[in-house]
């Protein structure tokens, strides 16, 4: 800056810069959906899955054969619900936290089967002993159930494993050409004798060698440091984030099939991977959000992965559990992948 010009000049000098800027801040849509948007959207969503009002709830699991008996006991109501599950339906109930306990009925009166040392556990012995206290039964047993739901670490883990197969592939992937693209390398390696099914699968198998290593790293951490066990079949734990990668990869192609600035890279790339990261059960459960919202959010492609990972390493599901996931995680990888290349722009 001069600073010989009188200071009205600089002033208005000032002036001019700073409308400057503010006009090119207000005149680009993508800056203006992150300043002012993006916040907005965030906190409606976790406005949706953490501050609606939520009833006081237990659900207990009853025998079939049992089930006519224990509801005529403690019938079902506004704070009380019983699920008739047998064997393992039963056992991965409890796992997955679906279920708090069981219930069931003897001579000496109601058998209960708690974790009375978490909130859910004890919760769910009072409204037992409410319902029984009205004259129904007064003798109530508790005892240890026969699982436990996994902790904390053991739902977050596979997700953040799944969010970060996510982020390698659409960052590694997609932006990665979006970023080739506007270097005009894409043009350049186009024109040599390569094929260009050979350079856009380069770009894929870079990512394949570094993901495996990321994902050991962050399994290793979670294994050692929060004693993450894994309860199902390591290959299919394996095959479950190689179809994650698959759709993710596909949606990462279709992302920069057209990018021609690099303002726009950064918007896609965005727009594709947070509202997945908030949406899908990678720190609490999609579940938490309103029934009209959640048919969405069950087949988005992250929701998938963390889904199927999380059903292998916490609740040892097999392939007839989670083949469905698998093969819903292909199809995004398929359609979104052929669409893309179809779209592939190299200029």
């Amino acid at each position: 800056m001069n600073h010989g010009l009188p200071f009205r000049l600089r002033l208005r000098a000032l002036f001019l810069l700073t409308k400057a800027h503010l006009l090119e801040f207000f005149r680009e849509p993508g800056i203006l959906f992150w300043s002012f948007g993006f916040p907005i959207l965030l906190s409606w969503a976790l406005g949706m899955a953490f501050l609606s009002p939520k009833q006081v709830k237990t659900t207990l699991i009853v025998s079939k054969t049992d089930s006519v008996a224990v509801r005529v006991a403690v019938p079902d109501s506004a704070s009380i619900a019983l699920v008739a599950l047998e064997g393992d339906d039963a056992l991965r109930a409890l796992r997955r936290g679906e279920a708090t306990g069981s219930i069931s009925l003897a001579r000496d009166g109601i058998r209960l089967q708690l974790d009375t040392t978490t909130q859910e556990g004890i919760m769910a012995r009072l409204l037992v002993e409410r319902s029984a206290s009205r004259g129904l039964l007064e003798s109530i047993t508790v005892r240890d159930p026969p699982a436990r739901a996994g902790n904390y670490a053991d739902f977050l883990l596979p997700g953040m494993l799944g969010l970060g197969l996510m982020n390698g592939c659409i960052w590694g992937i997609g932006f990665a050409l979006m970023d080739l693209r506007l270097r005009k390398l894409l043009r350049l390696f186009a024109s040599t004798p390569l094929s260009r099914v050979d350079i856009l699968l380069s770009v894929a198998l870079a990512r394949a060698t570094t993901l495996p290593l990321e994902s050991v790293c962050l399994w290793g951490f979670g294994a050692i440091v929060f004693g993450v066990a894994m309860h199902g079949n390591w290959f299919l734990f394996v095959g479950s984030a190689a179809a994650s990668c698959v759709a993710f990869a596909g949606l990462g192609i279709l992302g920069a099939s057209r990018v021609g600035h690099m303002q726009a890279a950064y918007g896609i790339v965005n727009a594709l991977t947070i509202p997945m990261t908030i949406l899908s059960g990678v720190f609490f459960s999609w579940t938490k959000f309103p029934l009209w919202l959640q048919p969405v959010v069950e087949y988005l492609p992250l929701t998938l992965a963390c889904d199927a990972l999380r059903a292998v390493s916490a609740e040892g599901a097999g392939l007839a559990q989670v083949g469905g996931k698998l093969a819903i995680l292909m199809a995004w990888g398929a359609v979104t992948g052929i669409v893309g290349l179809r779209l592939f722009r190299w200029r």
